[in-house]
């Protein structure tokens, strides 16, 4: 009775808001000017690839998350595959990490020939570093915590584990740039750290983009080798790469995007911290993460019953959101056919049928908020009565 009523809700739709999960458009628009400015001056030099906007990319990002280098690359799936070969992972070995990621973290664990060992996660939706310990074999050669939603996992405990096993870190922060630990940048903890510069992301291109973080001089020119045919000067490869280098276009919208970076974070979490407000004592469970954890809100994440009927509900009120991610790596068709069926990772499973993930881009207005708070706990309420 109670799922009739709530489909009975949701088929009588009212589209007088419309509340995108995200506006790329009103997006460009804020830089549109500068934007265009700036890419008229990068091709009047016909520098496309190689412009000098990319290496003082690499410094300004390189200040902001505080290490010594960055290497701006093609993806951030690519910054996971050339952070693995520039750590020598090698065929056999493990690397341990979590179900709930996106395909990529192990897709490039698998392209080197190596295993991603899953273990499962917290309340908080990141590795939970209690379960990390019982993952480790004499084949584990590194720990991939994956930063999700804008959260930074639990470092000072991975550290701990990664010190004592004499293990690697490799910090896959596609989600999290600009998010803090102990007031840390993320991507500052490991050994080598990936990040994507997708679109969707908070500091984002308008295509695809990612880069590696890092103190290790040696992982720094291995990544600088490998995003260009493995090439230690023109013609000279010393060994085969790959070719993954950032565009200067996108290089020079990134470093527009990097200036304005607090402010889209600030915006962000006005948001979050109102859908905090509004959501508090119902059903619905609101982000967790640490005390120490600055969270930047990449994603809005909550977990509701009846997730499906729920996300449909909003729809129909033209409010759009996303699950991040409806299906775990290990669900995965690809994963399955390689590496078999996974056990031990029950929370992440009992997550992945309650996550819905809110609009929380920086342009929202407190119109669009109210309507999402509004038709959601309207929607609650008919599927709990």
């Amino acid at each position: 009775m109670r799922l009739l009523k709530l489909l009975e809700f949701f088929m009588n739709p009212n589209n007088e808001f419309r509340v995108p999960y995200v506006d790329l458009g009103l997006q460009w628009a804020s830089i549109r000017e500068e934007a265009l400015k700036k890419i008229d001056d990068i091709l009047s030099t016909g520098k496309y690839l190689e412009h000098e906007i990319v290496s003082k990319l690499e410094d300004d990002l390189a200040s902001r998350i505080g290490v010594r280098h960055v290497v701006t690359l093609n993806s951030g799936t690519d910054a996971l595959l050339i952070a693995l070969m520039a750590l020598g992972v090698k065929r056999g070995d493990e690397i341990i990490t979590v179900p709930n990621s996106f395909i990529a973290t192990a897709a490039a664990i698998s392209h080197v020939g190596a295993i991603p060992v899953m273990v499962d996660v917290g309340e908080d939706h990141l590795i939970d570093p209690s379960k990390i310990e019982q993952k480790i074999s004499p084949k584990t050669v590194a720990i991939m915590p994956v930063h999700l939603e804008g959260k930074v996992c639990d470092m000072n405990a991975i550290r701990a584990i990664a010190d004592r096993y004499h293990l690697a870190i490799v910090e896959y922060a596609a989600q999290s740039m600009g998010s803090k630990y102990d007031d840390r940048e993320s991507g500052s903890f490991g050994d080598i750290a990936c990040f994507s510069l997708h679109p969707l992301k908070n500091l984002n291109a308008v295509g695809d983009g990612g880069f590696i973080a890092t103190n290790n001089d040696q992982y720094k020119d291995f990544a600088l080798a490998a995003r260009n045919h493995g090439q230690s000067a023109r013609n000279h490869s010393v060994f085969f790469g790959n070719v993954s280098r950032l565009d200067s276009i996108q290089a020079g919208i990134i470093s527009i995007r990097l200036q304005e970076l607090n402010s889209t974070i600030s915006n962000r979490r006005a948001s979050a911290f109102y859908y905090d407000e509004q959501l508090k004592n119902t059903s619905i469970k609101t982000p967790r993460y640490l005390h120490n954890v600055y969270h930047s809100y990449h994603l809005y994440v909550i977990e509701i019953e009846n997730r499906d009927l729920v996300q449909r509900a909003l729809l129909s009120r033209s409010i759009e959101t996303k699950i991040h991610y409806p299906k775990l790596i290990t669900d995965q068709p690809a994963y399955i056919s390689m590496f078999g069926q996974t056990k031990d990772i029950e929370v992440a499973k009992s997550q992945s049928k309650k996550i819905l993930s809110l609009p929380i881009h920086q342009q929202l207005n407190q119109r669009q908020k109210d309507h999402v708070v509004e038709t959601l706990l309207n929607t609650i309420k008919r599927s709990e009565n």
